[in-house]
């Protein structure tokens, strides 16, 4: 039997888990006569031309892993297969777990769903698909025009490693994922992962030479797809011991580790082996959701927020590691000054993103199932985004949307930091209407840098001391790019700009930058060739104009 396990990645820089985990299952627990292989492809790709090559290798069964980013297209590649290759056509995972019976109804070209883990019941499936399905766990097929559900079975063993030599071979540097442990402490209302299964941790010392052989294989970011990564606190421990132990050792110093954490229930010795991690070496990404106590209590999010705020302050000022924080706009009961004031704590955090999501109610989240006490509106097709709630009008998520792009632009990017810390100074504006008045006065246009500078700069000038404003824009514009085209509007032309540029160059490096800050009286100097800092930028520094003209003099 000739099995085809597929996946749409959403970039080729992911190399997705879930079908390598499927093929390690049929490994392990599959009669010897299945002949199974992965293909891979992305949502950005010629699909027909996937399709194409999956139809190629004459296969008898093509099983696809669904999500909200792939389904549309995985669905699309189904029919089309269908179309020309007589075969059976198994969907899994989380876009279609929850709603078997639809998926069948709706899609006669789909010929079985399955829920649950695949490790165990697609073997199962494989070896029963001319037998008894009725004792596949989690599977959902057609008989004789009706539609049979077997319930799912729990697991508590550890899944057999996906980490053949087959996926080496296939990861080729991408960013690659690991799995120590499934489930979730934590029944949030907008998430699937305390619902699919209580939390169960991997057999440690396989998850140790899963790591090494993981950071010894070109990657250069490998991301733990743990839920709460810490829920384990001295498992937790030990692994980020591990990965300090042997860092620039069996694990290559190149390689950043990725992990998502339950801010406020770090406990202090986490936080003191997080201080002493290397440089570059680990991102913490932190789900905050929200600073509003009521929503987060109608959501069943279990958040100590003090402690949060501490915690995120302390791993901040380690200046060591990437911090990631989330908000998600449109929970329950939380309207447009709620979501402000949760915004600006998150803000005053000064992690290196702060990032800005938007409810997506999936299938089988609390906040989809039950409408009366999550009300809220919100697209039908993937990524089933919300368009209103009694708390947030359309217009207002729509505002939200163009706030979002001027975050990700002028924070995340780390391109304007020393625009927005004189600005929020000087004007006295709060970081959110910052944001929210300059996103949508740009409306979400996509332009270049330099022209995006000038729109900043127009925007504001007005509002504050316009040569500081160009100053801090030219600053940050040499910050952050050694490509970037500096505009007309920034240049100032005096006399002694060349005698600074060529001081700099002969007693500091050939490769320095520097503007002359009339204004302010400095000089800000930038070498575009060193290593960039946590933000994504170089490290520039400033001196006084009058030190250097007593130094050439």
């Amino acid at each position: 039997m000739k099995v085809i396990i597929c996946c749409l990645n959403s970039k080729y820089v992911h190399a997705s888990l879930s079908p390598w985990c499927l093929l390690s299952g049929i490994k392990h627990f599959c009669k010897t006569d299945i002949d199974a292989k992965v293909m891979e492809s992305t949502i950005n790709g010629d699909i027909y031309d996937f399709a194409d090559k999956i139809i190629t290798e004459n296969p008898d069964i093509v099983s696809f892993s669904s999500y909200i980013w792939n389904i549309t297209k995985t669905l699309e590649i189904c029919r089309y297969i269908k179309k020309k290759h007589d075969c059976k056509i198994i969907l899994g995972g989380p876009e279609v777990a929850f709603r078997q019976k639809d998926v069948l109804k709706k899609y006669d070209f789909v010929d079985f769903v399955l829920a649950g883990e695949g490790e165990w019941p697609f073997p199962d499936f494989l070896n029963s698909i001319d037998g008894d399905l009725s004792l596949v766990s989690g599977l959902a097929y057609r008989e004789n025009d009706k539609i049979i559900t077997i319930p799912e079975k729990t697991y508590n063993e550890t899944p057999p490693s996906p980490y053949t030599n087959e996926f080496f071979e296939n990861l080729k540097g991408r960013i690659s994922y690991i799995e120590t442990s499934r489930g979730c402490p934590y029944r949030c209302a907008f998430c699937l992962s305390g619902r699919c299964s209580p939390l169960r941790c991997f057999e440690l010392e396989q998850v140790k030479n899963d790591i090494v052989k993981l950071a010894n294989s070109g990657t250069q970011t490998l991301k733990f797809v743990d839920r709460t990564f810490n829920a384990n606190p001295k498992r937790a421990n030990e692994i980020l011991n591990f990965i300090k132990g042997n860092y620039g050792n069996k694990i290559p110093e190149n390689v950043c580790f990725h992990f998502e954490i339950a801010g406020d229930i770090l406990k202090e010795d986490t936080l003191n082996i997080l201080a002493e991690m290397p440089k570059g070496a680990v991102q913490l990404e932190i789900g905050m959701q929200s600073f509003n106590e009521e929503t987060l209590k109608t959501i069943n999010r279990k958040t100590d927020t003090k402690k949060l705020i501490e915690n995120i302050k302390k791993l901040v000022s380690f200046k060591n590691m990437h911090i990631h924080i989330d908000l998600i706009a449109g929970l329950t009961g939380e309207d447009l000054e709620s979501f402000k004031n949760s915004f600006n704590v998150g803000y005053s955090l000064k992690a290196q993103m702060l990032q800005m999501g938007f409810l997506k109610l999936l299938y089988g989240a609390d906040m989809r199932e039950n409408s009366e006490k999550y009300p809220c509106t919100f697209h039908d097709e993937p990524p089933y985004e919300v368009t209103s709630t009694p708390w947030l009008t359309n217009d207002e998520i729509k505002m939200l949307k163009n706030c979002e792009d001027a975050v990700d632009r002028l924070y995340n990017s780390g391109r304007f930091l020393f625009t927005l810390d004189y600005l929020i100074d000087e004007i006295g504006i709060s970081p959110f209407d910052l944001f929210n008045d300059f996103g949508n006065a740009v409306d979400g246009n996509k332009m270049r840098l330099s022209d995006y500078a000038e729109n900043l700069y127009n925007f504001f000038h007005s509002k504050c001391d316009s040569e500081i404003l160009k100053e801090k824009i030219l600053c940050d514009l040499l910050s952050c790019s050694s490509s970037v085209q500096i505009p007309e509007i920034f240049k100032v032309r005096n006399p002694i700009y060349k005698q600074v540029k060529k001081y700099f160059i002969e007693n500091v490096d050939k490769n320095i930058k520097v503007a002359v800050l009339y204004k302010s009286g400095l000089v800000y100097a930038v070498n575009q060739k060193a290593e960039k800092d946590l933000h994504g930028r170089y490290q520039g520094k400033f001196y006084s104009i009058e030190d250097i003209k007593k130094e050439w003099t």
